[in-house]
């Protein structure tokens, strides 16, 4: 169960870890950013800690003589079922998802959540604007289209594909491999946020599809539809750094 707990949290020091060496170098080149909060770069320091993250995987699947083949399930001859699930599941996840984000935004809030959007997802951009050079607009924008095709397979991998069946099968409790993997995909997802606010509807907010992903995968037992899923929530993701770029924001 060792292994599960640390596949579970370890992407959460990691993300920071790497989030913080850019800070430094950006620091140390005279850029000045709102630390921890990067959203426009945070496709920069996923995809590096992603990489990584892959050999991990890879290694410690070897060690136990399985790969990563095997756990995402890709199977030709149901592409065509896998990629229609992926739609569905896209929907059935995403209203949740959302009525997790407007009960947060509204606790946090009070009735005037509704003028609180641009602070929980832009940040308090009158007080936290500085400088963004166009060339590394153009990095991270070159970078965040790479950025799905590692992030939803290792991120179903590691929470969904590995986490949770070994806690179920360590513990004997299914509540557990839904809960404790929930937990880790959850928190690592405040290291995209814009501000502390944004932190707290993140990790609420993904929690819930975090739970939601894990209930699926443990009802129809196959990843790559999930995948599929994934991949398409991170495309719109990985479009906010071109948009930056494109609308001129730096």
């Amino acid at each position: 169960m060792k292994s599960a707990l640390f596949v579970s949290f370890v992407r959460i020091p990691l993300l920071f870890i790497a989030a913080s060496i850019m800070f430094l170098l950006f620091a140390w080149s005279g850029l000045a950013f709102n630390f921890p909060f990067l959203p426009e770069l945070s496709t920069v320091f996923f995809t590096i800690v992603n990489i990584f993250c892959f050999y991990l995987m890879y290694r410690l699947l070897k060690k136990e003589g399985r790969s990563l083949k095997q756990l995402i399930g890709f199977r030709k001859e149901v592409l065509g079922k896998d990629i229609a699930y992926g739609f569905f599941w896209l929907f059935v996840l995403y209203l949740p998802f959302v009525g997790a984000v407007m009960g947060t935004m509204f606790f946090l809030f009070g009735n005037d959540f509704i003028n609180q959007f641009e602070l929980v997802f832009a940040g308090d951009i009158a007080n936290t604007s500085y400088a963004r050079p166009r060339w590394l607009l153009w990095f991270a924008a070159i970078v965040s289209l790479i950025f799905p095709f590692f992030n939803a397979p290792i991120e179903e991998i590691m929470y969904r594909g590995y986490a949770q069946p070994k806690f179920i099968q360590r513990t004997g409790k299914v509540w557990i491999g839904l809960l404790v993997p929930s937990i880790g995909f959850s928190l690592q997802h405040v290291m995209l946020a814009p501000s502390f606010e944004g932190a707290i509807v993140y990790a609420t907010a993904f929690f819930v599809w975090g739970l939601g992903s894990a209930i699926i995968f443990y009802k129809q037992q196959r990843l790559f539809p999930l995948i599929v899923c994934h991949f398409l929530v991170n495309i719109a993701f990985s479009a906010f750094p071109i948009a930056f770029l494109l609308f001129g924001v730096y």
